[in-house]
């Protein structure tokens, strides 16, 4: 049996800004429009948090996120994760 995944978990603050600073070069640059904020499923006051870093972004915002911006999201994740434990010093 396998364990269900929790998907109101929460990643991290700065998960948003990296991710849009990896795709547009700086996170500041990108202005979202209605639709994008209806595709997601993120008001446009819970955006402004999540890219300020003051809320963290949960598991299913994120895949939703990731879909509208045509951006895979194991890739994203693994390659942010990677960066923290790199011990080549």
């Amino acid at each position: 049996m396998k364990a269900k995944q929790n998907q109101n978990a929460v990643v991290s603050c700065e998960c948003v800004r990296n991710l849009l600073s990896s795709i547009h070069g700086n996170y500041e640059y990108f202005r979202p429009m209605r639709q994008f904020h209806v595709s997601c499923g993120i008001n446009c006051h819970r955006w402004a948090k999540l890219v300020r870093g003051e809320l963290s972004i949960t598991i299913d915002e994120l895949k939703r996120l990731c879909k509208v911006l045509n951006v895979e999201f194991t890739a994203k994740t693994f390659e942010r994760q990677l960066k923290l434990f790199d011990y080549d010093n």
